[in-house]
């Protein structure tokens, strides 16, 4: 007996791409009713959680070898037997890890994602991330009423505690080292002696734009705890040799005296997380750090002036509110309103993907 509201029996599979000529960001299927979108949408917290918990106590790292016992594992990481079986459970029914008479071990496909180690492991570090992330969407209702963040979600800890750094440093890396060959293909390089990547993170986009340019003098610009894991994650790079590290809270404070003046100012994924007033103060900041004639490149989740388009920026929004007190996405009319308040004059802009837009502007002769 069918319940209603369901309709017939679907089919075991459905069109994962869009028709031709449709931009939706979500394709409902000629069969799928309305509830079954929702419930596909509500249900997807229930896998993400379960990984990213297990990420976050270091579940993977005593899986490696034959195998280990939940009470093994409940024992390294201080957790309850009940609730360390349950969990390692799921993550055996989701095929992450493998489970033969009564040992759990790592799936050798990915295991490299999930555990540490003596070096950086960047992507343990978006999972860690996400999941710092999770618990600020958890209460995306309250901000959307325009209650304040408590104090225990704010941001203070991606700047001044060394893990919560790291794991958001990583984060960047894993995330972003994909695009930066992408981006520096739409840079012009040509002419740049100095150039800088302004709260550049773990230096990824510096470090290929340095390879592109090998007589240009690098800066990563960025602060203290952050600059500590770019140095790790860029020490085998050939052009490690070449980068300036420079510690500046640039959106608090007056630029160091030894910078010089930049033939190029990289700022990628910074706008998002500040309120219009701030961002425009900071190019003021950063015009005079512009030699005559140089450039400044934004790249950012650049949303079209409806607001809803591309959905990664749409959706990136939603992060921005959920995350920060004023920050999220802005059109590009927004960002070079700022730039022309500071001097600068635009130049035509470009969109790389539904993430990556940059946003160019001069700095006049």
């Amino acid at each position: 007996m069918a319940l209603r509201g369901y309709g017939p029996p679907r089919p075991t599979g459905y069109p994962s791409q869009p028709a031709a000529g449709r931009s939706h960001a979500f394709v409902l299927p000629t069969w799928m009713v309305p509830m079954d979108r929702l419930l596909q949408i509500i249900a997807g917290f229930q896998e993400a959680k379960i990984l990213l918990a297990a990420a976050e106590l270091g579940v993977f790292d005593h899986l490696t070898g034959a195998g280990t016992t939940a009470r093994a594992v409940a024992a390294a990481i201080s957790g309850n037997l009940r609730g360390t079986e349950i969990l390692l459970d799921a993550l055996a029914a989701l095929g992450v890890i493998d489970k033969a008479g009564g040992l759990y071990r790592n799936r050798v496909v990915y295991e490299p994602f999930l555990t540490g180690g003596e070096g950086p492991a960047p992507f343990l570090g978006l999972l860690r991330h996400r999941n710092r992330m999770f618990r600020n969407w958890a209460l995306l209702e309250e901000r959307v009423r325009g209650e304040p963040l408590p104090a225990t979600l704010r941001d203070r800890d991606v700047l001044s505690d060394p893990r919560t750094n790291e794991a958001f440093i990583l984060a960047m890396w894993a995330g972003g080292t994909p695009n930066a060959p992408l981006v520096a293909d739409h840079m012009d390089l040509s002419g740049v002696r100095t150039l800088a990547d302004l709260g550049g993170g773990p230096g990824h986009y510096l470090a290929e734009f340095a390879r592109r340019a090998p007589d240009a003098e690098p800066y990563l610009i960025d602060l203290p705890l952050t600059l500590q894991v770019a140095r790790r994650v860029l020490a085998d790079s050939p052009v490690f040799p070449r980068i300036r590290f420079v510690e500046w809270d640039f959106y608090n404070a007056d630029p160091p005296v030894t910078l010089p003046g930049f033939d190029l100012v990289y700022v990628s994924s910074v706008l998002h997380s500040e309120p219009p007033e701030r961002n425009r103060a900071l190019l003021a900041r950063v015009f005079p750090l512009v030699a005559p004639g140089g450039r400044v490149v934004v790249q950012e989740h650049v949303v079209e002036p409806s607001r809803t388009s591309p959905p990664e920026a749409a959706l990136f929004a939603v992060n921005m509110l959920a995350s920060t007190p004023g920050g999220r996405t802005y059109t590009e009319e927004e960002i070079l309103s700022w730039g022309e308040a500071a001097g600068f004059v635009p130049e035509q802009g470009e969109r790389l993907s539904g993430r990556s837009y940059l946003v160019r502007m001069l700095r006049p002769r």
